[in-house]
């Protein structure tokens, strides 16, 4: 192992946590210290569209767990490394010196519109409070975007007595879900009063009062309008702090298999790019991955062999709920062709499915459950069952 005293995880994200407690895992007694940018404790996010948004779920629930050998530096930002003195700069403080260092600092909620008006978003806790407060006055919701995130928050505004209107410039959730599992989401979405416009080129916000009230095309055409607007467009990685430092980044913090950054440092997370055989640097900002990164971060700090890196034969997961459906996928999205149903009906939206790995180069496909009891693990094992043509 290789003899580190200092290790810095900048980011107190879920990949941030999961690193540290990797770390004490692997067996590092050194010192960790924890950076978050946020004043609330480091708190997972899957629950901020969903039960917090709707208040099905206490709001400390989504705090996670951090251990107490180490050191937590809450509400500071980073803002900037020095690689030849090896200090991470921090805002308002002196710089923080470290021996290996952890890049968690993931991402920030994507605007459509630049200065003055706020947006309103559900990345944070604060926003997912602040929007519940503001739901509470409403009767009218439009959700830009129609992606996991947007059709959750649409779903959760749907569950409240809410009138709502998705507006996305492709068929939402299509790209992700494959024609299958996005029309079985648009029409429980239906039945749930919810409309879907599909509008192809850019939309904005329109404010009142500095609310946002309306969203309009590029060419200033009103497409919805209600009493409030959210935006769910995509993420942006929490990388300018790195600007100038050395550090490789494209698309985000470029890591390679091991999810090492350079010598000393590793990344894992949001923020986290990785340079596929193509050239083309992707980022994937999904829980799963976030967790999974994280040990293998770790491992690779401390000179440990990792469990088969970010290009391991393990089929990612992923996962959503809304309108009345609990759908968890693992493998390639999003899943093309046809399935085959290995149990349940998917007339009944509950359903068990396997779709083959058709030219892709890992040895797996998709499998997904929807409304059907199935572990991460047992729906990862299916879809390394399913051989590529």
């Amino acid at each position: 192992m290789t003899a580190r005293r200092h290790i810095v995880v900048a980011g107190a994200s879920q990949a941030g946590c999961a690193c540290a407690a990797a770390l004490r895992g692997f067996g590092f007694d050194g010192e960790i210290t924890l950076l978050g940018d946020e004043s609330h404790r480091p708190y997972t996010r899957p629950p901020l569209s969903k039960g917090v948004l709707v208040g099905a779920e206490p709001d400390h629930s989504v705090f996670l767990p951090v251990l107490d050998d180490v050191s937590m530096l809450g509400g500071v930002a980073a803002v900037g490394l020095d690689r030849s003195k090896n200090v991470v700069e921090l805002a308002g403080r002196e710089s923080l010196h470290y021996d290996g260092l952890v890049i968690a600092t993931g991402a920030r909620a994507r605007r459509l519109t630049h200065g003055g008006h706020s947006e309103l978003t559900v990345r944070t806790l604060d926003d997912a409070l602040d929007l519940r407060q503001r739901m509470d006055g409403a009767q009218e919701v439009v959700v830009a975007g129609g992606g996991f995130l947007g059709m959750e928050v649409a779903s959760s505004a749907a569950s409240l007595g809410k009138s709502v209107t998705v507006v996305d410039g492709v068929s939402p959730l299509a790209g992700r879900l494959g024609s299958l599992l996005s029309g079985m989401v648009l029409t429980a979405a239906a039945e749930h009063g919810v409309r879907v416009r599909v509008v192809p080129g850019g939309v904005t916000v329109g404010f009142s009062d500095g609310t946002p009230d309306r969203l309009l095309s590029t060419d200033g055409s009103l497409l919805a309008e209600g009493d409030i607007v959210v935006t769910a467009v995509g993420d942006v990685p929490n990388m300018e702090w790195l600007h100038g430092s050395g550090v490789d980044l494209d698309g985000g913090v470029v890591v390679d298999d091991e999810c090492r950054v350079a010598p000393d440092i590793v990344g894992a997370g949001d923020v986290v790019s990785v340079r596929r055989a193509d050239g083309h640097c992707v980022r994937s900002p999904h829980w799963s991955n976030a967790l999974s990164q994280a040990r293998t971060a770790a491992a690779t700090l401390l000179g440990l062999k990792p469990d088969g890196g970010v290009a391991a034969t393990t089929p990612p997961f992923f996962w959503t709920e809304a309108f009345g459906l609990k759908i968890r996928l693992a493998g390639h999205l999003p899943p093309v062709g046809e399935p085959t149903v290995i149990d349940g009906s998917i007339a009944d939206r509950r359903v068990l499915l396997a779709w083959r790995a058709s030219g892709q180069t890992h040895g797996f496909g998709t499998a997904a459950a929807v409304n059907y009891p199935m572990s991460a693990p047992k729906l990862a094992k299916i879809a390394q069952q399913v051989l590529a043509h």
